[in-house]
C-alpha cells in the first residue's frame, strides 16, 4: 500500500547531483578533506571528475560530530 505522503514525496536524491564542483576550503585539521560542497542541499561530497557524486539530500546516519564539523565550516566560511 502506497502512503498519499510516499506518492508526493521528492526524490531522496539530491538535485546537485553531478554539478560542477572543486574542493571546498580547508579548516586547518583538513576538513571537509577534498570534497566539494554541494550548493543545494549543503553537504560536502566527493569529487568525480569535476562534479560532485550522487548523493541524497539527508543522511539519517550523520553523526552530531560531522553535523558539528559542517556547521564550523559554514560558521567560518560562510554560504
Amino acid at each position: 500500500m502506497i502512503m498519499w505522503v510516499d506518492a508526493a514525496a521528492d526524490p531522496p536524491r539530491c538535485a546537485g547531483s553531478a554539478a560542477p564542483s572543486v574542493p571546498a576550503s580547508t579548516m586547518a585539521d583538513g576538513y571537509p578533506d577534498g570534497r566539494g560542497r554541494c550548493v543545494l542541499c549543503h553537504r560536502f561530497v566527493e569529487i568525480t571528475g569535476n562534479v560532485l557524486a550522487e548523493h541524497n539530500t539527508f543522511d539519517p546516519a550523520e553523526t552530531t560530530d560531522a553535523y558539528n564539523r559542517r556547521r564550523e565550516w559554514f560558521n567560518t566560511n560562510g554560504f
